[in-house]
This record gives structure tokens, C-alpha cells and sequence, in this order.
């Protein structure tokens, strides 16, 4: 019994497992030194040694790593030894097959953040990806630090200043010849190598489960998913992301499209998030650290703006509506309304950043969804909404002070389509409170005009029955006597300034007089009030402006003394009338400005009197007329 129990003797010519390891890291690093990187790939490939070998790497993978991979995965090993290079990069991958996967990954995740080198990062990103596999489904934390890393490398990235600034059409087409840029899209395509076969791995699982309900926690698929919409966000959404095939940047789409397409796949319907705009935004979680409700404490992964940015998200619609990417796999139930409500949020939230690329996705994001909604009429009741006021305050700015031309001509285009697509109220109160708003003259003259235009149509449209009363009695008073026919400071008003809506309101007052002699609007009623406190206004500071602007051209054209000159200044001053562009900061002449220059600038502004003295005198020529007119039909 005791003979059974006794242990065998190993011979002294075959090593222990401890003096086995040891053998094996020294005769790695004696062939590296011998430059024998094939032999090192044949310990983990030839039979018999290959399986033992394989083995021994749970215990000394780690120092492999630390005393080999480490020492030869650098810029300079990769440019002058790359057959060593690659030895290393081999070896650290078999070794992210077996060693210990939470230390291994700490490590890479420090070479992924501190290297520079894109090669090392390129070679720690296909380790990553073993060691993530092995894991599975049971630690999806490990996958979210992984994923934050790479993105915080992508975010320190430099950039060109003109990607915040924005860029034309010429400047577009060029962006991917940009050194800067270029290595970004590097980063993107390795990323997307590295991030694929942990889609698929994640994807088969998923279809392994009868899962009924959407799982909204903190699991592989939701973390994997949320970052692929992050990285659709800043820098990539600052890049051309338009899908023309004529287009040079092929790069960037392409990203683009896989990132947009693998997000899919874990949503399986793309709607499926739609509503957390406005969730976030309206119903916003009161976060209270006392009580334990912090950002991170929600037990729905896509409401933490922390792992789903909402600029991120409104690119990803942006990429699904405008691009078309994936849309195919939207269900026909949801209602264009509906979708246009929500997606409302995401432009909003584009609109608030900086950036002029932005805001062009959020003006295209927009117009398509206002596309979709095909005859179907927004209510007026949708203007109780936060975000519509937001929409249309943003919108006119850019409209009115964007150094972008292209973003001003698609706002403005976009302005008018989404009032347009109201009912008759709700036409009506959008641009109500835009005229009580909105600062820029341009614009106002342009609302203006579009109140005429409805008001016209109405009359033509409603020849047998009554205006609607958005068009008539006492709103139409509201909008013509309050934001229409009116001046700021009456006969002391610039008129060079206000320019644009003092004429958009002379040519809506007379086409109001010509087409209404029956009075359908009730603009008879209120004539006297326009008269006074518009037309005779209007009319007085046109005589005073005029005379002294024409004394300033005289004083220029003549080139009158230093004392003469400062008394017409003085007077000027006092008259509070400066000449555009001709002015200092502190609204004085200034008088650096060459003579021709002043000379052209008052004969422009002369002529734009001239020509608001023609459409007032034919303003007033209609309304005395129809008037005439109109008091016969009553009798």
C-alpha cells in the first residue's frame, strides 16, 4: 500500500515546468539576437514542441511581453528591423491568446493611449482584439475602457483649424490630401479592422439568446454599439460626409458607412433611439449626488450623454435620413411627423455647437425630414414645444450672420419651407414671433414678404367664403401695424440700415391696397394708424436723410477745410446718420477712408433713397386710390 502511494521520480534530464519556462524565454531572446525570427515562429508551430510551448505562455506570457514585445514594437524597430518588428508583433499576439487576459489588457491599454507611434498602436489594437474575444460576454466593462481609450487617442489627434472654422466647395474636395487628416482616416480603418470580429462575435451571441425586450443595460452589444455612433461624431462628423460618387474624399464615406451600418446591426431597427433627444432634453434626470442619482447611475446606457454623446446621434440620423445609409432598415410604421418631431432635437443640438460643418448637417438633416413629411401639415399645437422656438432662433441666425454663403442659402431656403409646412395658425404664429424677434433687417423684410405672399394666396384661394383669421381682423392688424409697418425711432430711424424691411413693407403695403378692395383683411380699418405712424415718417426722414447725404457728397466731392469738415461731422453726429461701412467702431467718419471710397459709398445710399421715395410714392398713390375704390364698393 505504502509502494502505491509513493510518487514517481522525474529523471534528472528532463527539466521541471519552472526551469521549462525559463528555457523557453531565454532561447526566444538568444534567436531574436541570432536574428533567427523564423525560429521563433516555429516553437509555436512544429509538432511535437509547438502544443508544450503554447502552454507555457499562461505563465510567461507576461514576461515575454514586458522583456520582448515591449523593448522591439517602436517607430525605429519597425523602420530599420522590420522582420524583427513582426517577430514581436507575432509573438504578442499568440501571447494575448494565453496569457492572463486582465493583466495583458491593462498593459495594451497604456500603449493604445501613450504611444505615438501608429504602427504600435495598429500592432496593441490586434492583441487587444484576442484578449476581448477570450473575455466574451463576461466582462463588459473591460470592452467599454478599451473603447474609451481608443477614442480619447482619436480625439487627440491634430486637426487643420479650418475644419472648425469651415471650408467652401474648392477646400472640400481637397480635405483628404491633408497630411493631419489623412493620418485620421488611418486611425478609422485600423479601428474598424479591430472592431469587427467583436461586432460578429457580439451579433452571434445576440441571436444564440430569445431575447423579446430590447436590453437597454450595460452589455457587450449596447457598448460596442454606442461607440460606433460616438465615433460618427467630432472629428469625423467634421469631415465631408456627403456620399457622392463623383466626390474625391472616398475615405471618409467609407468610414462613415461602416460605422453607420455595424450601429445598425446592433439596433437592428435605427428608429430604436430616435426619441432619446427628447427624452434628454425635456425630461432631463435631476441629478442629485447626495441621493445617489449621478449621470452614470442610469440603468438605460443610451441615456448617459457620457457613452452616447446626442451630437454623435444626430450625425448617425444624419448618416441614416440624408445619406440613406442603412434606411432600408427602418420599419414603414413610424409616422413621417413623428419622425420629423423628434429629429428636430438632433439639429438643435448640431446647431449648438460651433463648428460650421455642423450646422450644414443639421440644416440637411432638417430639409429631409421636412421632405418625408410630404402634404402632411405640422400643427400649430407642435409650437408649444421648446425646441421649435430654439430651431427658428439658431436658423435665422446663421441665416443672417454666417460667414458661410452656402449655410446662408440653404438656411434661408430651409426658413420658408418649415414655415410653410404649417397650418394656416401655426404659419401665422411662427412668423408672428420671428417678426417680434428676429433683429436682422434682411431677415425681417424676407418674413415679411412670405406674410404677403400667404395673404395673397389666401385672398385667391377663399374667394366664396371668408380669409382665415390668422390672414384677417385683428391678427392681420397684429403683424402689420406691430412688425411690418412700423419704424424703429420713426422719422430719426437709419434708413440705410433698415433699409431692407422699410422696403419689403412699402411693397406688402401696396400690394395689400391693390388686392383688397373689398376689405377682406380689415386693412381699411387700421389706414389712418399706417399713415401716421409709417408713411409720414417714413417720408420725413427720407427728406431729412437725403439732404444732409447730399451735403456730405458735396463736402467730399469739394474737399471743404479742416473746420468745415468737422462742423458737417458734427452735424452728422448729431443727426445720428453714419455712412455704412465708412465708420469707426465708436460710429464717427472716419476719416482714413480714401475720398473715391466715400464718394461711391453716398452715391449707393442716395440711390437706395431714391428708390424708397418711388415705392413710397406708389405706395401712396395705391392706397389713395383704392381707397377711393373701396369706399364706392361699400356704398
Amino acid at each position: 500500500m505504502e509502494h502505491m502511494l509513493e510518487q514517481p521520480q522525474l529523471p534528472h534530464n528532463i527539466p521541471s515546468p519552472v526551469e521549462f519556462n525559463t528555457n523557453l524565454v531565454e532561447l526566444i531572446k538568444q534567436l531574436i539576437k541570432e536574428n533567427q525570427y523564423e525560429g521563433v515562429a516555429l516553437l509555436f508551430t512544429s509538432e511535437p514542441e509547438a502544443t508544450r510551448n503554447i502552454s507555457c505562455l499562461q505563465t510567461v506570457g507576461m514576461e515575454l511581453y514586458h522583456d520582448v514585445c515591449v523593448s522591439y514594437l517602436t517607430t525605429q524597430i519597425h523602420d530599420e528591423q522590420p522582420p524583427l518588428y513582426t517577430c514581436a508583433e507575432e509573438l504578442l499576439c499568440l501571447i494575448a491568446a494565453h496569457a492572463p487576459t486582465e493583466e495583458l489588457l491593462l498593459e495594451l491599454l497604456d500603449i493604445v493611449e501613450e504611444q505615438k507611434s501608429e504602427y504600435v498602436f495598429t500592432s496593441a489594437l490586434r492583441a487587444l482584439q484576442v484578449v476581448l474575444l477570450r473575455m466574451g460576454n463576461k466582462k463588459p466593462r473591460a470592452l467599454e475602457w478599451c473603447l474609451n481609450s481608443i477614442r480619447t487617442r482619436i480625439e487627440g489627434l491634430p486637426l487643420p483649424k479650418y475644419l472648425k472654422e469651415g471650408y467652401d466647395r474648392k477646400q472640400e474636395r481637397l480635405l483628404e490630401q491633408n497630411e493631419e487628416i489623412e493620418k485620421l482616416l488611418m486611425h478609422f480603418i485600423t479601428v474598424d479592422l479591430f472592431y469587427e470580429p467583436l461586432l460578429r462575435d457580439v451579433l452571434l451571441q445576440q441571436c444564440t439568446t430569445n431575447e423579446i425586450f430590447f436590453d437597454t443595460s450595460i452589455n457587450r452589444r449596447n457598448v460596442l454599439c454606442c461607440f460606433l455612433i460616438q465615433m460618427l461624431g467630432k472629428p469625423l462628423a467634421l469631415l465631408d460626409l456627403s456620399s457622392d460618387e463623383r466626390k474625391t474624399n472616398i475615405y471618409t464615406i467609407q468610414c462613415a458607412r461602416k460605422l453607420t451600418k455595424g450601429a445598425t446591426r446592433c439596433l437592428v431597427d435605427p428608429l430604436r433611439l430616435l426619441s432619446v433627444g427628447e427624452y434628454r432634453v425635456r425630461w432631463c434626470r435631476r441629478l442629485d449626488a447626495d441621493k445617489g442619482v449621478h449621470e452614470m447611475s442610469s440603468n438605460n446606457i443610451f441615456l448617459i450623454e457620457e457613452k452616447l454623446p446626442l451630437e454623435s446621434l444626430a450625425i448617425y440620423f444624419y448618416m441614416l435620413f440624408v445619406e440613406e445609409i442603412s434606411l432600408a432598415s427602418v420599419p414603414k410604421i413610424y409616422l413621417p411627423i413623428y419622425i420629423f418631431e423628434t429629429g428636430i432635437y438632433y439639429a438643435n443640438e448640431l446647431l449648438a455647437h460651433e463648428e460650421s460643418p455642423l450646422h450644414y448637417r443639421a440644416l440637411l438633416l432638417v430639409k429631409r425630414l421636412l421632405d418625408n413629411l410630404l402634404q402632411t401639415k405640422i400643427s400649430a399645437v407642435s409650437l408649444e414645444l421648446e425646441v421649435h422656438k430654439n430651431f427658428c432662433n439658431i436658423l435665422c441666425n446663421i441665416v443672417g450672420y454666417s460667414s458661410q454663403n452656402d449655410l446662408r442659402q440653404i438656411g434661408i431656403k430651409l426658413l420658408r419651407q418649415y414655415i410653410l409646412q404649417f397650418d394656416e395658425e401655426g404659419k401665422y404664429l411662427v412668423l408672428k414671433n420671428l417678426l417680434r424677434t428676429v433683429t436682422h433687417n434682411g431677415i425681417s423684410g424676407y418674413l415679411a414678404i412670405m406674410y404677403k405672399d400667404l395673404v395673397g394666396k389666401a385672398l385667391v384661394t377663399s374667394v366664396a367664403t371668408d380669409l382665415p383669421s390668422t390672414f384677417s381682423g385683428q391678427d392681420f392688424r397684429t403683424i402689420i401695424l406691430q412688425y411690418i409697418c412700423r419704424l424703429p425711432h420713426g422719422a430719426k430711424t437709419d434708413l440705410i440700415e433698415n433699409s431692407d424691411s422699410v422696403i419689403s413693407s412699402l411693397n406688402a403695403l401696396r400690394f395689400f391696397a391693390m388686392k383688397d378692395h373689398q376689405n377682406r383683411t380689415g386693412l381699411w380699418d387700421f389706414m389712418p394708424e399706417i399713415e401716421k405712424q409709417f408713411l409720414e415718417p417714413l417720408r420725413k426722414g427720407l427728406e431729412i436723410s437725403v439732404a444732409h447725404y447730399k451735403a456730405e457728397l458735396k463736402r467730399v466731392e469739394y474737399g471743404l477745410g479742416a473746420k468745415e469738415e468737422a462742423k458737417q461731422r458734427k452735424n452728422l453726429e448729431m443727426l445720428d446718420i453714419n455712412i455704412a461701412n465708412a465708420t469707426t467702431e465708436s460710429g464717427n467718419i472716419n476719416l482714413e477712408v480714401n475720398r473715391q471710397r466715400k464718394i461711391e459709398i453716398l452715391n449707393q445710399n442716395l440711390c437706395t433713397f431714391d428708390l424708397m421715395r418711388s415705392l413710397l410714392g406708389r405706395a401712396v398713390e395705391c392706397v389713395e386710390s383704392s381707397s377711393k375704390l373701396s369706399k364706392s364698393t361699400s356704398m
